[in-house]
């Protein structure tokens, strides 16, 4: 042959390998390879001393769970010269010392299992759960973190002074001072019991009460009763300071409730005694008040029989009375007239309903400015102005007012902005122990004006705004409300309410309603997108493609209703990329036996997107593969294939047990519950997922995805440091603090220490 001629061979069959591929090594052919063939399994003398020795320990008694347990290792012996180990007698063993009646027992023989060799990571896992679950050692623990912490608070304060004080020595005296001043009002503040050692009182108590005959349990007895005694006195002291300045806020009611919480706890302490007397003497005081203001007079009025004032009742009581005008001879009388307040008051909402609002306010203010005593309606007047539902501009313009002095005494003051700290202690002391931080203080004004300028506007003003667009809506404010208020949304980020205020008013130009209906229309899309349920984001951007028509947002929505009605499926289960390389088992013959040259990084052969497979309803998988551009970022190219009810249930049975086994061993693996996953894993598993009976409520389908750990918290993970310290490099401009110092690392609060402040 000559060698033109083979080497024509050569490439036509080439060519003809390729024709097998799509353009850039994307599959044409099934992205599944066949399923291997599994013979029927047949127990061996390892499963059925497996199941002696459960059937022993559900009913039979010690010496037959032993019996068996040395059964199973004998099997397992004579297996692992030929098959390696099973792992199976770590299982027995762990079975019959659950059998055992003592908690003490198990747990010490659950830590003597765990120092053999064979123990599955899995169940190491489990027991070493099982062993940490001991309330005595808990104790001891959450006892030895309460110390550590105290030291920690304790040290760290000269630690930060000194190190801080590297280039400004001069400074070091006054730091190490503010330091031990520091330390000091916290150690007075600090509760009799801390936050450890509530948990271990109660861990105290779950063992006495579970164990009472057990030697530890008399030993405790005198611990239980020392912590109780503090954690009494502990609450009591809470509840008298809160008391007391409830007392200060003008809340009696609430005083007396805690004066009265405190009592309970120390029934004869004198500070307790004097708030809960003060605090009954203000209420009983304040129902003496309210009881004599609600009393009505019994002798007839001097004005009985006055045309003008049975005028203004008449006028009062029609419906097309005119107030205004019969209550003008009563109000023009003179203040110290009778009744003269209340026309005064009459002739004031007459004006407010005609949509006078000045006048109707300036007419409240003049009867508000009067003596309550000589003059009833003074108190109604001047709870309508106070009122922020009745006064919604003056509600405006007072919040408006406040927010400002808050955001200037933030910038000047910061965190004294409100006051000394409250540290217990009498005021002016409180005040000088601040005396230290005001040269720091005043230095930061710069940052702070900067990222006060920089931050959201505050949202006081914006409800009694709204309230008063919502009350009158045509009112002598509402133009300078309503523009307030859209440039307020819009600068905190609700660009879609600023486009529907600035739309009901009809006042703006059309260059910017164009500007806010297009923001408007980005910031719901946006919205739109994160929406889990398929019916409501539907709904959702079919209403964004009508309400913004003319807009690029709304016709991006448009076409998405088209692609999600095109790609609607039952379920939307997804197995990522990352999760099926981090897990190959998953991807293989025994689960979804994907092949494996889509996972090898070879683009030329085909290759995965990250989006992976999903399970879309049914016995139906779509494959998302890289485009043909071999861009990661571009769409994917989709493939759909109905595979067999065996593929789906090793698939769903092999992905669950690999999600949970993960979790066990790797925090950062958890997996969410989803019932609905669960029900389509479960009809899978069965071999009833094809059956038609699938749920087409959108609220029974599922969007879980099984992503990778790797892909979900990127490749590096953070860990722990073993040394007890931390080294912290640190910096002040305002108090010319730069330096470097150790830092004992406080215990970390578990997560059920919010059950025990």
């Amino acid at each position: 042959m000559s060698a033109t001629r083979a080497f024509l061979i050569a490439a036509a069959l080439a060519l003809a390998l390729a024709a097998c591929r799509g353009p850039t090594g994307l599959p044409t052919e099934s992205p599944l390879q066949l399923l291997p063939s599994r013979a029927t399994p047949v127990p061996d003398a390892l499963d059925h001393a497996s199941h002696d020795l459960a059937a022993a320990a559900l009913a039979g008694g010690p010496e037959d769970v032993r019996a068996r347990l040395a059964e199973l290792d004998a099997s397992d012996r004579e297996r692992r010269d030929a098959e390696g180990p099973s792992g199976l007698p770590a299982y027995g063993q762990h079975l019959a010392d659950a059998t055992q009646p003592d908690p003490i027992a198990y747990r010490r023989a659950t830590a003597a299992l765990l120092e053999r060799d064979d123990v599955e990571p899995v169940l190491r896992k489990q027991l070493e759960d099982e062993v940490e679950d001991d309330p005595l050692r808990l104790a001891d623990l959450r006892i030895f973190e309460s110390r550590k912490a105290r030291l920690a608070r304790d040290l760290n304060p000269f630690s930060e002074a000194i190190g801080k004080s590297a280039l400004t020595a001069a400074l070091m005296p006054v730091r190490v001072a503010q330091a031990a001043i520091g330390v000091l009002v916290a150690e007075h503040m600090d509760d009799p019991i801390s936050l450890q050692e509530r948990q271990a009182l109660s861990y105290w108590k779950e063992f006495v009460e579970t164990q009472p005959d057990a030697p530890e349990s008399r030993a405790l007895l005198g611990r239980i009763e020392e912590l109780q005694s503090e954690w009494f006195q502990m609450k009591r002291k809470r509840s008298a300071h809160a008391a007391e300045q409830a007392l200060e806020a003008g809340e009696d009611e609430v005083a007396l409730v805690l004066a009265d919480r405190a009592l309970h706890y120390a029934p004869e302490d004198g500070k307790a005694s004097r708030l809960r007397e003060e605090a009954e003497r203000r209420v009983e005081a304040r129902r003496a008040d309210l009881a004599r203001s609600l009393a009505a007079p019994r002798e007839t009025p001097p004005d009985a029989g006055d045309p003008a004032a049975d005028a203004l009742a008449v006028a009062l009581l029609d419906p097309h009375g005119d107030v205004a005008a019969s209550a003008a001879p009563l109000a023009e009388r003179g203040a110290a007239a009778p009744l003269a307040s209340e026309a005064r008051f009459a002739r004031a909402l007459a004006e407010g309903e005609q949509g006078r609002e000045s006048e109707m306010w300036e007419q409240f203010a003049v009867v508000a400015d009067a003596d309550p005593a000589t003059h009833p309606m003074a108190r109604h007047a001047r709870n309508l102005e106070d009122s922020a539902e009745q006064n919604p501009y003056e509600a405006f313009l007072r919040a408006r007012r406040e927010g400002r002095e808050e955001q200037a005494r933030v910038v000047l003051l910061g965190g004294l902005a409100h006051g000394a700290r409250d540290r217990q202690l009498p005021r002016a002391l409180e005040w000088l122990l601040e005396a230290p931080s005001l040269v720091g203080t005043l230095g930061g004004i710069p940052t702070r004006l900067i990222e006060t300028m920089a931050s959201k506007p505050p949202p006081g003003p914006a409800v009694p705004a709204a309230r008063y667009l919502a009350r009158y809506p045509q009112g002598e404010h509402a133009a300078e409300l309503r523009e307030w208020l859209v440039d307020h949304e819009e600068a905190s980020g609700n660009r879609v309410r600023a486009y529907e205020l600035a739309r009901e008013g009809g006042g703006f130009d059309k260059d910017r309603m164009a500007d806010l209906e297009r923001d408007a229309a980005e910031q719901a899309l946006e919205v739109t997108k994160k929406q889990k349920r398929r019916d409501l984001r539907l709904a959702m951007l079919e209403d964004i493609a009508s309400r913004f028509p003319d807009t690029d947002s709304g016709r991006r929505a448009n076409q998405l209703v088209r692609d999600e009605l095109e790609g609607a499926s039952a379920q939307s289960i997804r197995i990522s990329r990352g999760f099926l390389i981090e897990n190959p088992r998953v991807a293989g013959p025994a689960g979804l036996g994907l092949r494996p040259e889509l996972l090898d990084g070879d683009r030329s052969n085909g290759e995965l997107h990250p989006d992976g497979v999903k399970l879309i309803g049914g016995r139906t998988l779509e494959f998302s593969l890289v485009a043909e551009s071999g861009k990661e970022k571009d769409p994917p190219r989709l493939m759909r294939q109905t595979v067999s009810a065996e593929r789906l249930a090793r698939l769903v049975s092999l992905l669950e047990e690999t999600a949970q086994h993960n979790a066990l061993l790797d925090p950062l693996a958890e997996v969410k519950p989803d019932a609905q996953r669960d029900l389509f894993f479960e009809r899978a598993r069965l071999g009833v997922s094809d059956s038609g009976e699938e749920d087409d409520d959108p609220t029974a389908a599922s969007n879980y995805a099984f992503v990778g750990v790797r892909e979900k918290y990127g490749l590096v993970r953070s860990r722990e440091s073993i040394l007890p310290v931390d080294l912290v490099i640190q910096g002040s401009f305002p108090d010319l603090g730069l330096g470097a110092f150790p830092r004992l690392r406080p215990p970390k609060e578990t997560p059920d220490a919010v059950l025990y402040r």
